[in-house]
């Protein structure tokens, strides 16, 4: 059996060296600008999407042209700055958002990848030992706790026995 090898995925110490300078300054500069709020804030604050920009925009424009209409106590230019922040944060996490989906499926293909390929090892080696190949039994041994409750019983009362 062939295991597809579909990404060979190495990242030189320069590369690495970037990535983390990269990422710590886009830490820095963020972690000034941000704030973090607990869930039952996040639950109870009032949700503004892209579908409702529009309705924040037009609104922001009403006021603009009919500010008498306004109640005294709403602060357009604070309301400015909210919409521009807003528009900006929002496109920083669509673009961090894909990093990050794109990150996840590039990690999981290695892992998976790895995984598969030792597994293979994991079940070969199994035949192995029972089989009575030299040297495969400690390798099998020291492997296979981190399958519990595999097997049927018949292997683990033979396996109790020796």
């Amino acid at each position: 059996m062939t295991i597809e090898n579909r990404i060979n995925l190495v990242v030189d110490d320069p590369k690495r060296e970037a990535i983390e300078t990269n990422l710590t300054g886009l830490k820095t500069e963020l972690s000034t600008l941000l704030i973090a709020l607990s869930p039952k804030q996040k639950k109870d604050l009032p949700k503004l999407g892209e579908h409702m920009m529009d309705f924040v925009e037009r609104s922001y424009e009403g006021v603009g042209k009919n500010p008498t209409l306004a109640p005294s106590y709403i602060k357009m230019d604070e309301v400015k700055l909210d919409m521009e922040a807003w528009k900006l944060l929002h496109s920083i996490a669509r673009d961090l958002e894909q990093l990050v989906s794109m990150l996840n499926d590039t990690a999981t293909l290695c892992g998976s990848e790895a995984y598969s390929s030792m597994l293979s090892f994991y079940n070969y080696i199994k035949q192995a030992s029972k089989d009575g190949v030299p040297g495969a039994k400690p390798l099998y041994d020291g492997l296979k706790h981190y399958f519990p409750g595999t097997g049927n019983s018949k292997d683990k009362t033979k396996d109790n026995e020796e």
